[in-house]
């Protein structure tokens, strides 16, 4: 019984390849390799760009979603650095890394909030991570997170310390 079908199957495949050649038919499913370095989200993305709605300097806040390049920072607020195509390079506490589209929510603050902001960041970059104790950069990273334009009276006291050393 089994010997019969095959031969079935193999006739009906060969009946439709010999059609499909004749009419012009392309195959619905491109064949892609192993070794592909695209994902296939990333194809359809370049198929249908769509405008990055950052612009730089504005104040963003990085969500993960379920990317784990991103683990540990969720909710840090983030200056965008430079636009691309699909993603942001964005300046945190800590440095610049880049971070996609979706992975960025926008805190809706006015200008002036903003360059507050910006104030911050550039106060926390200047800073030298290499020499700082666990519970100083730990104190960074809450500065990192804050939900807020501005620092508190004592969170401004201790920054200033931090930079006198």
């Amino acid at each position: 019984m089994k010997k019969s079908v095959q031969p079935l199957n193999q006739a009906i495949h060969n009946q439709r390849g010999n059609y499909s050649k004749k009419v012009g038919i392309k195959p619905l499913v491109k064949e892609y390799s192993k070794h592909q370095s695209k994902s296939i989200v990333d194809q359809i993305r370049e198929r249908r760009p769509v405008p990055n709605p950052w612009r730089v300097g504005e104040v963003a806040q990085i969500m993960i979603k379920g990317n784990p390049d991103l683990k540990g920072r969720n909710g840090q607020w983030c200056i965008v650095e430079e636009v691309l195509n699909f993603s942001c390079l964005v300046r945190t506490w800590d440095g610049i890394i880049q971070v996609k589209i979706e992975n960025l929510k926008d805190f809706y603050y006015s200008s002036q909030q903003q360059q507050e902001m910006k104030r911050i960041s550039d106060r926390l970059s200047k800073l030298s991570l290499e020499n700082l104790e666990d519970s100083v950069k730990g104190f960074l990273g809450e500065l990192g997170k804050i939900d807020r334009p501005f620092l508190s009276q004592r969170e401004d006291t201790i920054l200033s310390l931090l930079e006198e050393e």
